[in-house]
């Protein structure tokens, strides 16, 4: 045995695990200053990893608890990398960079991907392909009777169809940007070089920040309107920049001489999966199962898939005893969860309920006629792999707009200055239909668009994190509008105490993934510093004469105390 090389801070969300961190990197800078080495190109930096959103709050988290103490760079796009030199980069004590980086892209639609052709040209190697469009995702759940021990969980990933090319896709891609690496490592740069990938670098620490968003997910995690097959590019670039399926750690494209650390508020650890790719992240830490889920994960070869099956009946009741204990006992030893204060605020849920038109009760009916159950009181479950059909008519349907309209005259009769966060579900639509709806109203709303550059990202959000002070500020908008899949890391609570949730969040069977990403969304409010009581409110769209419909099923699983509680803590 070693001593692990990392871990995760899970604390409950906004209980300071920025601060921690930069503590963390506060206490050890002298050493790390002393260690730095420009010509091999040990960095003395800690590199923080992030969703892309949260680039900008990490520095003024710096500059907030440590003043100019710290020497911090931002590297938003590889435009701003080509700007420092070795020198730089090794002599900062901060280096913050997206996560997905990898898989930059001027607009959606742009065929030049800069990071990686930079990555190319510095290493002279060969030019690596664009990330393959379908992400790796678990199988859905099984619903039934869970049993200790037992068979726990599907067989396959959803991301490994069975189609060979997308196989050979993942492999190529990984195999290329592996061979660059190494052809990069090999090469000596003089510190005044400039736009050196980051990978050539070895780091004093890595700290990736929401490190649940990276692991395997659910079946409908990636699946996001018309953006979808962008946003999974984005992952899959993302997933192999931290090395989450790279099993040596000396081959890993982020390297880092003490440790790697993860943040999150919502760790989702309910499967062997995920805590399997959880401790390959952090570190390279070896669980029992771990080489059977990696010749499992989407780059297997048509001999694995014939040995896979072979084995998949045969593996005994101590083995499964023996994959779960591993699992547990690395959760009790490199977790670790802080409660920190209770709120002091209160938090009450409101709920506007609207009836859908005649209209969209007849496009809800032909939706699921298919499935001979048409009915308003119909359950997502009992729709099965259709449910998607009926979701879209519920979340796009035009009673929610109204309702949106109705919450927000109500704040702002209350409040005229107060700024306003809406969430809604970009996998079945929601989040295109409040924009359509925000649009039409000439309403003045923020939104972050996928166009839009990390940059622009962070500023847009920025505006929603402070109260103003000047009249330029004031004259801004009161409403952002975001997904749920932005929620994450967002510290709005000083200017921010009411939320508006479009529609709820669905993405599939995992009520709890579903519930922690709403958690998630109330968290960027509810959190340590907010000084007013929040109010959170949902429309639930019921049939056209107040049938019960999917709107209630969803809403009333995600608020199951049960749910919640698994959402949020997992660590214990």
């Amino acid at each position: 045995t070693a001593p692990l090389r990392g871990g995760v801070l899970g604390d409950a969300i906004g209980s300071g695990k920025t601060v921690v961190t930069v503590a963390l990197i506060l206490s050890g800078i002298e050493e790390a200053r002393a260690n730095r080495d420009v010509k091999k190109g040990k960095s003395g930096a800690t590199l923080i990893v992030v969703p892309p959103g949260l680039v900008k709050q990490w520095d003024d988290e710096r500059k907030k608890f440590t003043k100019n103490k710290l020497k911090s760079l931002i590297i938003d796009c590889t435009d701003t990398l080509r700007r420092y030199s070795v020198k730089e980069i090794c002599e900062a004590d901060m280096v913050i960079v997206p996560a997905g980086i990898i898989e930059e892209r001027h607009t959606k639609n742009a065929t030049s991907r800069p990071y990686t052709e930079l990555l190319s040209k510095k290493a002279q190697a060969e030019k690596i392909p664009p990330a393959p469009q379908n992400g790796h995702k678990e199988a859905p759940t099984i619903e039934g009777t869970w049993v200790r021990n037992m068979a726990s969980g599907p067989a396959i990933y959803v991301g490994n169809n069975g189609k060979q090319k997308q196989r050979d896709e993942h492999a190529f891609y990984g195999h290329r940007y592996a061979a660059a690496i190494r052809r990069l490592r090999g090469r000596q740069f003089p510190p005044e070089e400039r736009g050196v990938p980051l990978e050539w670098f070895a780091w004093n620490r890595i700290v990736v920040d929401e490190c649940h968003e990276c692991l395997v997910s659910s079946a409908r995690q990636d699946t996001e309107s018309r953006a979808s097959d962008f946003k999974a590019q984005a992952r899959r670039g993302a997933r192999e920049f931290l090395g989450v399926g790279c099993t040596d750690a000396a081959a890993r494209p982020l390297l880092a001489k003490t440790a790697v650390w993860g943040l999150t508020g919502t760790p989702l650890l309910e499967t062997e999966a995920r805590v399997t790719e959880l401790a390959n992240l952090m570190g390279g830490t070896y669980l029992t199962g771990s080489a059977h889920h990696w010749r499992k994960e989407e780059r297997e070869s048509g001999r694995d898939i014939f040995l896979n099956q072979q084995e998949e009946g045969s593996k005994s009741r101590e083995y499964r005893c023996a994959i779960q204990e591993s699992c547990h006992a690395y959760v009790r030893e490199a977790c670790q969860r802080n409660r920190g204060e209770q709120l002091v605020v209160k938090l009450e849920r409101k709920q506007k309920v609207v009836n859908m038109s005649k209209a969209d009760g007849a496009k809800f009916l032909t939706a699921i006629k298919d499935t001979n159950l048409e009915s308003y009181s119909i359950t997502p479950d009992q729709l099965g792999d259709k449910a998607s059909n009926g979701l879209t008519v519920t979340a796009s349907s035009t009673a929610r707009h109204s309702a949106l309209f109705e919450i927000i005259d109500s704040i702002q009769a209350r409040e005229p200055d107060t700024k306003i966060l809406v969430f809604a579900n970009a996998v079945y639509g929601g989040y295109k239909s409040a924009l359509s709806a925000l649009q039409s109203s000439g309403r003045k709303f923020s939104h972050v668009g996928e166009n839009h550059g990390v940059l622009e990202q962070n500023e847009i959000i920025s505006w929603f994190r402070h109260t103003d002070a000047t009249e330029e500020e004031r004259s801004r908008p009161r409403i952002l509008l975001l997904s749920f899949n932005q929620a994450a890391g967002h510290n709005l609570q000083e200017a921010c105490h009411d939320v508006i949730m479009y529609d709820p969040m669905y993405s599939g069977s995992d009520a709890v993934g579903d519930a922690s990403v709403e958690e998630q969304a109330l968290g960027r409010v509810m959190r340590q510093g907010q000084k007013d009581d929040v109010t959170c409110y949902r429309i639930l769209v019921k049939g056209p004469n107040g049938e019960r419909c999917l709107d209630d099923v969803v809403i009333e699983r995600n608020l199951d105390e049960d749910v919640l509680r698994a959402a949020t803590s997992n660590f214990d």
